[in-house]
């Protein structure tokens, strides 16, 4: 378990970190191969203790799952609070931190569900139309599972 510094800023409900990931449409994901960091933003889909992500079969995220699948994955939103001087300004954030196991989803009923719940939540109702014979043409095209092991949230009212 992270222990948080500020535990006056913590979310400690799921429930509350789930509206977070579920709230934003851009997070980002970290990998680490070699000791080297790699952060990219990426489209997502949560569900159920999960996060759902595409990509590309030959991307560098996807190489990286494949040497070291323990990954990190972070959304947040947010507004700058102005000050009456430049030390005063401050930041009104939410923000969620996951943890976990990666996969590349190989079975293609999985594939084809997860691609549902990533296009539904950008295209409300069109994930439904989705079906094996459009999902095998996109031979490139790769789905990752992330079984999350731990999340955290972080909150400053400003």
């Amino acid at each position: 378990m992270v222990s948080m510094r500020r535990k006056d800023k913590e979310i400690t409900e799921k429930v509350l970190i789930e509206e977070v990931l579920r709230e934003n449409e851009v997070g980002r994901l970290g990998t680490s191969v070699d000791g080297r960091p790699y952060v990219v933003p990426m489209n997502f889909a949560y569900r159920k203790g999960k996060l759902y992500l595409h990509s590309h079969r030959d991307g560098k995220k996807v190489k990286d799952i494949e040497k070291n699948p323990y990954v990190c994955f972070e959304v947040d939103s947010g507004e700058m609070v102005e000050g009456a001087k430049p030390c005063n300004y401050s930041w009104k954030y939410r923000s969620a931190i996951v943890n976990g196991k990666a996969s590349i989803v190989i079975d293609p009923e999985q594939k084809l569900d997860a691609l549902k719940i990533i296009s539904d939540r950008y295209a409300w109702g069109k994930g439904s139309k989705l079906t094996f014979k459009m999902v095998e043409k996109l031979e490139d095209l790769v789905v990752i599972r992330i079984d999350i092991d731990e999340m955290t949230g972080k909150k400053s009212p400003a």
